[in-house]
């Protein structure tokens, strides 16, 4: 299998369908990101148990590997993902893909690869486009400028969620990553300590759909089930995560207003390392009933009422 070049980029041909195998991988998965939240492993509103909306990111990244691994070095840029249903457990996931765009910017290529998923029974569950950069010389890697400066504006900000702070290890890293083409076929820079030292880095690389996730986590907690459908996450990842990097990511509610008889929710997310260092920012949407909120409980759900 030929590794994907920017050249080789095909932007009017559309792959698929792909079926993510969800139930083989979701176990790694969850390790990986010690997402504990009850709808993961018991009762949901839908009945079995659902996958985090994030999860989508991954899939497709896992799908662009079965159309060629992408260079050692290329990094993640920017992800987003938009909810339409809940993501069952008893589901099985598939996807069209397109790379959708190619492009050059402050002498590095870029490229984006977006996805449509369906259940098997039809049913819309949402999107995912990545999009990534390859690795060059010309300029520094995406948040490579300043690192090791403290980043003002990340430590101003004050976060309203009690945030969550992990600690990326290399075993999570490996269990997040050991599927991907790279890493089979041992040159990921998210495992192979040789290959992230070659690619310059001094450690491996965790993905920054790792730190997505985290945020994703912010949002079913503060959201519940209205983050399962209607909602969307847009991450820019801003500087590499290392093995042994802790991270914590926090949010803030930017603001809300009525469209028709539903309310918009549009909130500031981050996530900062040990040193202080942004690195990853999002923005998360979600529509919701005015004065209710769908909460995950000890194996039950339940709604709360939010008040005026």
């Amino acid at each position: 299998m030929n590794e994907i070049s920017y050249d080789s980029i095909d932007l009017d041909r559309e792959y698929g369908p792909w079926k993510y195998p969800l139930a083989d991988r979701f176990e790694r998965y969850m390790a990986a990101v010690e997402n504990a939240q009850p709808w993961h492993n018991g009762r949901s509103p839908w009945g079995p148990p659902v996958a985090p909306p994030s999860i989508l990111g991954l899939a497709a990244m896992r799908f662009m590997d079965e159309i060629g691994p992408v260079p050692p070095g290329t990094l993640h840029a920017k992800q987003e993902i938009e909810t339409a249903a809940a993501l069952r457990l008893d589901r099985k996931p598939a996807a069209y893909g397109r790379f959708a765009a190619r492009f050059e910017k402050r002498g590095r290529k870029y490229f984006t690869f977006e996805t449509r998923w369906r259940d098997e029974t039809g049913l819309i569950l949402g999107k995912s486009r990545v999009t990534m950069v390859f690795p060059g010389p010309a300029t520094p890697l995406p948040g490579e400028e300043g690192r090791g400066k403290k980043e003002d504006e990340g430590s101003a900000r004050a976060g309203e969620f009690a945030g969550i702070t992990r600690t990326v290890t290399q075993e999570k890293m490996t269990a997040f990553s050991e599927d991907s083409a790279n890493a089979v076929r041992g040159k990921s820079i998210h495992v192979n300590p040789e290959v992230a030292k070659a690619a310059g880095f001094s450690a491996t690389v965790a993905q920054g759909l790792m730190a997505a996730d985290y945020m994703s986590e912010l949002m079913e907690g503060a959201l519940g089930k209205e983050w399962y459908s209607y909602a969307a996450l847009s991450a820019a990842f801003l500087r590499p995560i290392l093995a042994g990097d802790t991270l914590t990511a926090n949010g803030r509610l930017k603001e809300r207003f009525l469209e028709g008889a539903v309310e918009r929710l549009v909130y500031d997310l981050w996530a900062q390392n040990e040193r202080g260092e942004l690195v990853a920012a999002a923005t998360a949407t979600a529509l919701t009933i005015p004065g209710q909120k769908w909460v995950a409980g000890s194996g039950r759900e339940e709604i709360t009422d939010l008040g005026s």
